[in-house]
């Protein structure tokens, strides 16, 4: 069934944004393009009305402008913001706040897990010969955080509270 495509679609992308931000700190503009065209074909399934529409259109650009900003203050990465917004427009507010939650969360416990990385990489420089995404951390010299996972990792954890999905599942049962 066409339902299912855009319930594939978003872990994917997710997944892909994860393992591309942990191996390169690079999110690839196609993922982001590939969900918010996944959102639309979602949105078009499930008979989206407008005024829902425009609110998970107006939760993408506030999220957009806001990661802007963030990356502006080299806080963010682009590919971390465009992300993000991709993100949003599958929650629309304010389902979207559990998903920031989560983020917020996973961020955290990445951002102590890549710092300790950071820190055996460099108190022990053979060890990270040994293991090469050691040695990629040691090398990074800014205090870069590979974000698209905690943006992938919260927005998978939250996503089945999102009104888009619980309404695709649906469809997809109804005979």
């Amino acid at each position: 069934m066409v339902a299912t495509l855009p319930l594939i679609l978003f872990p994917f992308c997710l997944i892909a944004a994860a393992l591309t931000d942990a191996k390169r700190f690079l999110i690839p503009n196609e993922i982001s393009a590939a969900l918010v065209f996944g959102f639309f074909l979602a949105a078009f399934l499930v008979g989206m009305p407008l005024d829902v529409l425009g609110n998970h259109l107006l939760t993408g650009l506030v999220v957009l402008i806001v990661g802007f900003v963030l990356f502006c203050t080299i806080t963010f990465g682009a590919g971390d913001g465009k992300l993000l917004a991709a993100v949003s427009l599958w929650f629309g507010w304010p389902s979207f706040m559990p998903a920031l939650l989560y983020v917020s969360l996973t961020g955290g416990v990445l951002a102590v897990g890549i710092l300790g990385m950071r820190w055996i990489a460099r108190a022990f420089p053979g060890l990270s010969l040994k293991v090469p995404y050691l040695m990629n951390l040691a090398a990074v010299r800014k205090p870069k955080l590979p974000y698209g996972i905690a943006i992938s990792i919260g927005s998978l954890l939250a996503f089945n509270q999102s009104p888009l999905f619980q309404s695709l599942v649906t469809m997809m049962t109804q005979p």
